[in-house]
């Protein structure tokens, strides 16, 4: 595979799946939201309280909420810090750190064209709000937000949280070499025009035809520094597994995996939790899983093997980084399962972490 092709993973996820409704965003992302705003110093009950959602429709990440939730949630959260560009901050801080988070292997993908590529593939498993495309004109690669029918200034909070990402997202990968030649919005400022420039560090046109962000297309293609095919081969592996699932008539398989995929280093992870996520009983959901042939517990030790294997051949994080983010409470339980998955204990098969870019 060549490219962001690694992620078409992604649009059979969703075409498996019940059809999407028009206009909602995965509730995982309220509650990356949520949380990233919570480490800013805002109460998380009463974030919860303001968009009027469960903790448990948060932690399912194919759960959907009604679109203007998330503009909601990005006002709220501005208000209830006092700071008028806390979306900003936000967007410009906040990137995804493991493999749990289905956007961090993009980073491995050969040219900064690609990654940005693979992460609209994603944007319908993330929301359906408004749509971007991203395509060569020249000298320059607009990446364009079409806003699907919505008042641009209805939704120009989750907008702007968009744009400042994806600028975020290429920096990650060209630091302070980026080059971006230009970002317009359609819709009017939030605030003043100094907060936009602070926190996404390029001059913003309002009011434009188009929102749109011009990155150079030398950049684009030029060969991206953090760049992994061994590892991304590796995680695309793992990434298909939910998708061979749905091939198969699998489909509560394929859901619970990509529930603890996306959950394992975040809280413990149980089928109990998964169930209440699917709105189902707990063992209505194990026989349901028994009878695909991928029992719980087997699925949970299973998808930890593969994630650990991704960890291994990263190569940049320590025994205990891997053992929280694989769910494991005590590193005692870890290196346990580690002796059962290699034959061998940690002490011999992890390598110290490399000082990699």
């Amino acid at each position: 595979m060549e490219g962001g092709q690694q992620f078409t993973w992604v649009g059979k996820l969703v075409g498996g799946g019940v059809p999407i409704p028009p206009n909602t965003v995965s509730a995982n992302i309220i509650g990356r939201a949520i949380t990233d705003a919570v480490q800013l110093g805002a109460k998380r009950p009463d974030l919860l309280e303001a968009v009027g959602i469960q903790e448990a429709t948060i932690r399912n990440q194919l759960a959907r909420v009604p679109g203007v939730v998330l503009n909601q949630l990005l006002i709220a959260i501005e208000v209830q810090l006092g700071r008028p560009a806390a979306v900003l901050e936000i967007g410009r801080d906040s990137r995804p750190s493991c493999f749990s988070d289905i956007g961090f292997a993009t980073r491995l993908l050969p040219t900064l064209y690609d990654v940005i590529d693979a992460n609209v593939q994603m944007q319908e498993l993330r929301q359906n709000l408004y749509r971007t495309s991203f395509a060569e004109q020249g000298e320059v690669t607009p990446l364009i937000w079409n806003v699907l029918g919505n008042d641009p200034q209805d939704i120009a909070a989750a907008v702007e949280f968009s744009v400042v990402t994806y600028v975020r997202l290429a920096r990650e990968i060209w630091g302070d070499h980026l080059k971006i030649a230009g970002i317009s919005m359609q819709h009017r400022p939030r605030f003043d025009h100094a907060l936009y420039t602070q926190y996404i560090g390029v001059p913003i046109a309002f009011g434009a035809k188009e929102t749109a962000v011009l990155f150079s297309t030398e950049q684009c293609r030029a060969p991206s520094p953090f760049a992994n095919p061994e590892l991304l081969i590796a995680a695309t592996r793992c990434h298909l597994q939910p998708v061979e699932w749905f091939d198969a008539d699998k489909r509560l398989s394929a859901f619970t995996y990509f529930y603890l995929w996306t959950e394992l280093n975040k809280t413990p992870v149980t089928l109990d939790r998964v169930a209440r996520s699917f709105g189902m009983a707990e063992r209505t959901l194990r026989r349901h899983l028994v009878e695909e042939g991928h029992p719980f517990r087997t699925m949970l030790d299973d998808l930890r093997k593969q994630m650990c294997d991704l960890y291994k051949l990263e190569n940049k994080r320590s025994l205990a980084d891997v053992a929280e983010l694989l769910g494991y409470g005590e590193l005692s339980a870890f290196t346990r399962a580690y002796r059962r998955w290699y034959d061998e204990p940690p002490s011999k098969g992890w390598q110290t972490p490399s000082r990699r870019p």
